[in-house]
């Protein structure tokens, strides 16, 4: 269980709660990610993203969530992934809904949430606007339901910081986490860059189905273009992930693994979906178990 970085006080009651307990932090972060497949596999299917009643793209986001052991642990990543799923569920739903204020409400609280768990989750309530403008959810009611809904948790934790005489402290704390920007991570182990590798040709592939593949319609690819924008926001957020950074990528999985599905479901060929996906079984296997122990006892 990574050790907290930042302004995070919710991440970091976890982390004094079950930082000497790593076998419940395990167990936690695997109990998270299956609820974050379960929930995924719900919306693609429910908004028509993928094959219906396909079970393929909750293996494909195991797969992608399995690449390291530090992920298969409770991190404040995948934590986040919780309150993602919510926001692109209540999202995805407000499209034919868009009076639905309580929704775009749910939108900011979630984003706001998250943030407390791992602060440069903050940038994706600009995620958020980008889904009026794709949405045309231009109405002004919408906006200022997603501000109030992003500002409300904020404005309990300024009250109890005040009550704990805490609040100048904990304030200045905001500004100086943003203003140290990271411009190149630590090295990456070369097991990362190889999976992750794989993975971005594999992404890669499946987004030129998306764009190439059967005409869509216009709501269908309103919110397939909300999906693959949080591959946006990922790299945008980078910068501030600090000693998080081997976690982050996992934000950009819901997306990948929807043009990956998309691209494996549509392949003529069977056998040839058989083979990635074993060749990703094997080398996560391999890794997982030998390779980077070995490398990195």
């Amino acid at each position: 269980m990574p050790a907290p970085e930042g302004p995070i006080p919710l991440y970091s009651l976890l982390y004094f709660l079950l930082s000497d307990k790593p076998v419940l932090a395990s167990i936690s972060g695997f109990i998270i990610v299956l609820a974050e497949t379960y929930w995924l596999t719900r919306i693609l299917s429910k908004h028509e993203l993928v094959l219906k009643n396909s079970s393929l793209s909750a293996l494909v986001f195991l797969v992608l969530m399995s690449f390291l052991p530090e992920q298969l642990t409770l991190n404040p990543i995948n934590i986040s992934m919780v309150f993602m799923m919510l926001i692109l569920y209540h999202l995805l739903i407000s499209y034919n809904k868009p009076e639905h204020l309580d929704r775009i409400f749910a939108t900011g609280l979630f984003t706001s949430l998250a943030s407390l768990f791992y602060l440069p989750f903050l940038f994706w309530f600009f995620f958020v606007v980008i889904s009026f403008l794709l949405f045309r959810a231009l109405n002004w009611r919408s906006w200022i339901a997603a501000v109030v809904g992003l500002s409300t948790p904020f404005i309990y934790l300024a009250v109890w910081y005040f009550w704990q005489d805490q609040f100048l402290l904990r304030m200045y704390e905001y500004p100086a986490f943003f203003r140290q920007i990271l411009i190149f991570p630590n090295p990456f182990h070369p097991d990362f860059w190889i999976l992750s590798g794989y993975t971005l040709i594999l992404a890669v592939w499946g987004i030129f189905y998306f764009s190439s593949g059967p005409e869509k319609t216009v709501e269908l690819r309103a919110k397939t273009n909300i999906l693959l924008w949080t591959i946006v926001f990922t790299i945008i957020s980078f910068t501030y992930t600090r000693s998080f950074a081997i976690f982050h990528p996992a934000l950009a999985m819901p997306a990948v693994t929807m043009v990956i599905t998309g691209m494996l479901t549509n392949l003529k060929k069977t056998r040839v979906a058989e083979i990635i996906l074993l060749i990703y079984f094997l080398g996560i296997l391999l890794n997982n178990l030998f390779i980077h122990n070995l490398v990195y006892p």
